[in-house]
């Protein structure tokens, strides 16, 4: 069945008049009236009693009208979400967050595509840098929250968001933890609590670098997360360099919490997506950023 005739049998029951059917529609009458014929041939009933004085729906007509309205709106809201998921306003939009930022510039993206588009369907999950990168390649998420420098990857494109400071976490009892600030030198052969490298690869050298020189500290545990990281500095086990907004945001007890003195270390905080594949929402998404990828 024709959508377009269904229009025309609803002007014409609305107007009972062909002639206002037709201006309403802007169409010849004619043409109104020959497409009005062909749709009841395909019912294989008449819809409209006409005479020269007057049109009037037929029985046939009154109980097609509001299954046709029902259908005519229907069809416009399909095409409606059709064209809002196109413009990236509908839809789906799969972003993976990064365990280390769950506040801050992450939160506030989030919070901001929430509120400037509330029919997107935003399925949000949280895990390390390597693990997002590895759901955004094989198709698992659209776009994600990393910790750069990422390696260099065909058809991923990174969106620098900014730098965070790092910090040192310190058994309260620990002698650094008399000193206001601490230099890159006082970490030197002191016990390292830290986090796999596999979590965020780029990230765990470049603290490396900036801190050690590139030499491996004298890592004693690793922890797979921030919150065992923090445990285990307070039982003593050993100091961890750390995001200062993610430490601050636990306030573990028994952690002393010292600041690097100027210029302070920092990691920086990124978005990764793929345009080439990603729904229409991601560009919405990292465009409330107002940064360009790179």
């Amino acid at each position: 069945m024709d959508l377009r005739r269904l229009r025309y049998f609803c002007a014409v029951a609305d107007e009972l008049h062909f002639g206002r059917a037709a201006e309403r529609l802007s169409v010849a009458q004619p043409g109104l009236s020959q497409q009005v014929k062909v749709l009841e041939a395909e019912l294989g009933a008449p819809l409209f009693e006409r005479s020269s004085r007057r049109v009037a729906l037929t029985e046939v007509g009154r109980v097609l009208y509001p299954d046709a309205r029902a259908l005519l709106a229907a069809a416009d809201a399909l095409e409606e979400r059709a064209r809002a998921v196109a413009a990236g306003r509908a839809g789906r939009l799969r972003v993976h967050t990064t365990r280390s930022a769950p506040s801050g510039p992450a939160a506030e993206l989030v919070d901001s595509f929430r509120a400037r588009y509330p029919a997107v369907d935003l399925e949000l999950v949280t895990g390390f840098t390597g693990w997002n990168l590895e759901e955004l390649r094989a198709g698992r998420s659209d776009v994600v929250f990393v910790r750069p420098p990422v390696g260099p990857d065909a058809g991923v494109e990174v969106v620098y968001l900014g730098d965070e400071e790092l910090v040192v976490a310190l058994p309260a009892g620990h002698r650094l933890a008399a000193q206001r600030r601490l230099h890159p030198t006082d970490l030197e052969g002191e016990d390292v609590v830290s986090w796999p490298r596999r979590n965020a690869p780029g990230m765990h050298d470049r603290i490396e670098t900036e801190l050690w020189g590139g030499r491996p500290p004298r890592v004693v545990r690793e922890e797979p997360d921030d919150e065992q990281v923090l445990r285990a500095v307070a039982a003593g086990i050993g100091l961890a360099v750390m995001i200062g907004t993610r430490v601050g945001s636990l306030r573990f007890p028994g952690v002393a919490v010292r600041r690097f003195a100027a210029p302070a270390p920092t990691v920086g905080l990124a978005l990764a997506w793929r345009p080439s594949v990603a729904p229409p929402s991601a560009a919405r998404f990292v465009g409330l950023t107002g940064v360009t990828g790179s």
